[in-house]
This record gives C-alpha cells, sequence and structure tokens, in this order.
C-alpha cells in the first residue's frame, strides 16, 4: 500500500490519533496530513485514521469507535486507533517482531488503554509514564558512551522545558476553575437535577467527582468538537467506572442512527462505552441529559 494521503478528524486530538498518523509519517514521510469529517474529503484519502466509523485495512479504515467493533488484545486491552494502525504497520517501521511485541506493550497499549476507557492495571501494563518517555533519550546499554547522555540530556531538555510550561498553564486554568465549578453547582442546584450546566468546556471532574454525589452528568459546550456534550461523570478520578452509564441502545451511533434511537434530530455521536453523546444544539444537549436521567 502506497499511502500519499492520510485522513485524520479534524479539532480536538487525542494520543491515539497522533502517534498513529506519527507511525505513518515515519514509514510514509512525504504522505500528506488531511485533518476533517467531510466524508467526501475523507473518501480522497488513502486512510482514514480515527474517523469514519470503520475498520476496513484493505481499504484504508482505522476507526475505533463504531458500535460493532470487538477487536482487543489477548490481555483484554481494546485496540483503538493508534493500536489498529500498529498491527497493520508497526513491523514494517521496526522490521522485528519481538522489537514490535515490546512497543505494543510499553508504550501503545497503555494509550489505547487511555482512549477506550479500560483499566490498564488491571491487565498488568507498565504505564509509559512522562518519566519513561525521558528515559528513552538516554542511551541503551548497547550505546555506552559518557558524549551520548550529554546529547540525550540536551534532546529532551527543551522538550521537557515545554511540557513545564504547558503543565503550568494546564494547572493554572484548573485552579482558576474550581471556583466556577463550584458556584455553578450551587446556582443550579446541580445534585437535586442530578446534571451540571456549563456554557463553555472548563476542568471540572476534580470537583464534581470529589465533591458531589448526586451529579450523574455534565453538560458543555466544547470548542475543539463544535458540539455540545454530555459527559457520565466517574465515580473516581482514577476510575472509568461512571455515576450513571448513558442508555445502553445509544452506544457506538453516530448521525442519523443516533438520532433515530434519541429522537434528537442534531444528535451527532455516543461513545460505546456510554461516557459521552453529543449533539449540535444546547438544546438538544439539556433534551438528551434529561433522557439518560430517566432511563
Amino acid at each position: 500500500m502506497d499511502i500519499r494521503k492520510i485522513g485524520v478528524h479534524n479539532g480536538y486530538f487525542h494520543a491515539d490519533d497522533v502517534f498513529a498518523v506519527a507511525v505513518l509519517k515515519l514509514i510514509y514521510p512525504k504522505a500528506k496530513v488531511v485533518r476533517s469529517r467531510d466524508l467526501g474529503i475523507l473518501k480522497k484519502c488513502d486512510v482514514r485514521i480515527d474517523v469514519g466509523m470503520k475498520y476496513d485495512p484493505k481499504k484504508g479504515d482505522f476507526d475505533h469507535h463504531q458500535g460493532n467493533m470487538k477487536e482487543s488484545r489477548e490481555n483484554g486491552v481494546p485496540y483503538a486507533s493508534f493500536g489498529l494502525v500498529w498491527k497493520h504497520f508497526g513491523k514494517k517501521l521496526v522490521g522485528n517482531n519481538e522489537v514490535w511485541e515490546y512497543i505494543d506493550k510499553r508504550f501503545v497499549q497503555p494509550i489505547d488503554a487511555n482512549d477506550t476507557g479500560h483499566n490498564i492495571y488491571e491487565a498488568q501494563i507498565d504505564p509509559h509514564t512522562t518519566s519513561k518517555v525521558v528515559d528513552v533519550f538516554n542511551p541503551s546499554w548497547l550505546q555506552q558512551d559518557e558524549k551520548l547522555y550529554d546529547e540525550g540530556f540536551f534532546e529532551i531538555l527543551p522538550f521537557a522545558m515545554t511540557l513545564v510550561q504547558k503543565e503550568i498553564q494546564k494547572a493554572d486554568g484548573i485552579v482558576k476553575a474550581r471556583s466556577i465549578v463550584r458556584e455553578k453547582i450551587k446556582e443550579q442546584d446541580a445534585e437535586k437535577k442530578g446534571f451540571l450546566f456549563l456554557e463553555k468546556h472548563i476542568p471540572w471532574k476534580e470537583v464534581v467527582i470529589n465533591e458531589t454525589s448526586d451529579v450523574k452528568y455534565v453538560v458543555s459546550y466544547h470548542e475543539g468538537y463544535s458540539t455540545w456534550g454530555v459527559e457520565a461523570v466517574r465515580k473516581e478520578l482514577v476510575s472509568f467506572e461512571n455515576r450513571k452509564d448513558l442508555p445502553k441502545e445509544w452506544g457506538g451511533l453516530a448521525n442519523e442512527k443516533l438520532a433515530s434511537v434519541t429522537g434528537i434530530k442534531d444528535a451527532v455521536f455516543c461513545h460505546k462505552s456510554l461516557f459521552v453523546i453529543s449533539a449540535r444544539s444546547k438544546e438538544s444537549a439539556l433534551k438528551l441529559v434529561k433522557k439518560a436521567l430517566k432511563d
């Protein structure tokens, strides 16, 4: 397969689609990356990553969001788009089965698990943490040369500086959001209603999960997706288990099929793990959350 054009969804991006595209770019460096959700544009691409609601390697489709997607590893970790691309293209990149398998377990699976809501500790995977990312820049035992340690240090340093800056920005936003979320919970009597409404997407999980008990969903506008979302509140910050799942029959559906099941014409997508559903309008999102609470 000669890949000249890689299609991936626009807007908000996650590690699974970023790294999936990265693998393909390493193999096909001249390939153009097209970010869009327009099916007409995506059809002109040689491969479609994390978009299109299809998994068909022969036709170049590597999405994992569809309700009938059953692909998972022997240890139970489901495939996200990164894993699917690694499964079909990784060996071409590394040329060694053992290396391919090691990378899948150490690096790919934790990202897939995070994207699909799978607890990696239950699957006994050693998480690929930021510390391990830094450690990769140290020379291996096959490259023992004191100069290489200096080279590795100065190679990772700019990234580390940028990451610290970004972490500070993120932390600053989270801290500032706390008081806003707390006030909204009181104003709206969110505990009694069962959901919290936010005009825009701000960090809410820490406060809602730790400081409420009866808020099941949060409705907010997400600029990255240009949609209104209804997201289930998890039981714990470190868990993927929800206080209340979205209705089972909504899972893995999109557009017309989702609209037919929910009765909401501009419903866009419901994740098969039943933790988020989106719609084009605020009014529709509010209707969806009320339906979910009654389910």
